[in-house]
Formats: structure tokens, sequence, C-alpha cells
């Protein structure tokens, strides 16, 4: 799914405009710069110079030392549709971020002093973020607030402290897929109510989260397609599963289950399911 809204946004980007990855080259073209790709190039600060691109739809700043970013950025680059700040400093999000309308993919993952309750506020206002990746946050709670994200469709919350959910979770309606890997503080049994409650949620992730069971609720989740458990501490296979009727795959690999438990159960919901070990 990822995947796809990916290509989505590239190839529209991609018949547009060429794929600057020189500043100065592309200070040249300003009113033709519509992708910008800057990612690794040591920056301490957000070069002022980006806000002369008024056409700029794709922004790739990951992994510098970005601190903050300008004030006026969602004034002044407002058809941006594509935006990855990963790997920066930043401690917050503008507040011009809100009028960023056509933002569809947000990308800060790895900037741990982010102010995550300022940022969801300013992040709700956004109604087409549809991708939004927030692994390596150092996030212990998600605020209230994230339910107003209506739209996304993709969200990444790995390798984070998140115990529960909060109740305003369930509001996500349109979320299709959700990842929680390496997350050993995710209390599945508490959370898996709220999970069931996401009417288009078909993909779940939560590998590598150290989980010895799985709780025979996991069967409320009906409309999964996919449930990654690779990676985890899994002796036996989770016995709800077989009552997932739209479940078509299960990873189990590099869990100890059994190989012929595997073959058993192989057996029984082939060819509904693939499962892998």
């Amino acid at each position: 799914m990822l995947c796809l809204l990916l290509t989505v946004c590239l190839t529209s980007a991609g018949q547009r405009s060429r794929n600057y990855q020189d500043l100065r080259e592309a200070l040249a073209h300003p009113d033709s710069v519509q992708w910008l790709t800057l990612r690794e190039k040591g920056l301490a600060d957000f070069p002022d110079a980006i806000l002369q691109f008024k056409n700029l739809k794709y922004l790739d700043l990951s992994h510098n030392r970005i601190e903050h970013l300008p004030e006026n950025i969602g004034w002044l680059l407002p058809r941006l549709t594509y935006v990855d700040l990963s790997g920066n400093q930043l401690d917050r999000l503008p507040a011009s971020f809100a009028n960023l309308h056509e933002l569809r993919n947000l990308y800060i993952d790895d900037n741990r002093k982010l102010n995550l309750e300022a940022d969801f506020e300013v992040l709700s206002a956004l109604p087409g973020l549809q991708v939004l990746d927030l692994s390596g946050d150092s996030i212990n709670t998600l605020p209230p607030s994230v339910g107003k994200l209506s739209s996304l469709r993709y969200l990444e919350l790995s390798y984070n402290q998140i115990a529960v959910l909060p109740p305003e979770f369930t509001q996500l309606k349109n979320l299709e897929v959700l990842s929680v890997n390496g997350d050993t503080h995710f209390d599945l049994r508490q959370n898996i109510p709220l999970l069931s409650r996401l009417p288009k949620l078909r993909e779940l992730h939560l590998e590598g989260d150290r989980f010895t069971e799985i709780p025979p609720g996991i069967r409320s989740l009906t409309g999964l397609e996919a449930l990654y458990l690779n990676n985890n501490e899994l002796s036996v296979i989770p016995e709800g599963v077989k009552d997932m009727k739209n479940l078509r795959l299960l990873d189990l690999s590099n869990n100890p289950v059994p190989h012929i438990q595997g073959m058993l159960m192989d057996d029984n919901l082939a060819p509904r399911i693939v499962i892998k070990l």
C-alpha cells in the first residue's frame, strides 16, 4: 500500500518536472522546480532559498541536521504534496503547515525532539494527508487529536514506546495500513478492541514486538488481509486467525513456531491463507 501511494506521487512529479538535486542549479529555474531532493547534504539549517520555488510539490530534506522550519513555509510553498523531513532534529512543525492543503505524504520519522501534542493539532488541519510516518520519534502516548487525521490511509508508528492507543484512534475510518514494529510496550490485548473498529484496516504490522502470544481477540479484526507477526517470540500459531475470513497472508517468520505445526495449520487453511514461517 505504501509503495502504491509513493509510486502515484513520484510518477506525478516525474511526469511534470526533473528532480533537482543541487540547490544552485534549481535557483537558476525557480518557477519550474517541482521536485527537489537535498537528502544527506549535512544541512544544519533549512535553506531559505527553497521558499522561492512557488510550484514545489516534492521536497526531500531527509537525513540532515535541521532543527527549525521557516514559520511561513506553509504560506510560501502551498503546493507541496510530498515532504520528507525524516532523520533531522526538528523540535516542532510551524503553524503555517496547516496551510498545506495539498499535502498527501509526510515523513517526520527519527525526529526525537518533536512536540507531538502541538504538532497533531497542526496536522489535523490537513484534509488530504494520507501517509504519515512517525517512527522512531520517542512517542509514549498519542494525543486525542490523532483522531482528526480522518484521511489517513497509512500510519507508521514503529520504534516508539506506545502501550495503548487513545479512544480517538477509532475515528481513523480510512486507515488501511498500520505499522507498530519494534515496540515492546505495545499492549495488543488492550488495543484490539480499538483496532477492530477501523473498518478499512487491511494490513497490520506487529513485527519485532517480542510477543510470546497473541490474544484470541485477534479474530475480531475481520477485515485484515495481511498480518505481520514476524520476528516475535511466538511458539504457537494464533488460534484466532482461522476465524479471520478475509485474511490472506500471515507472516510468522523468525518465530520459534514448530514447522510441523505450521504445516498442519497450512493444510487446514490453504489456499485461503498463506502462512510464512
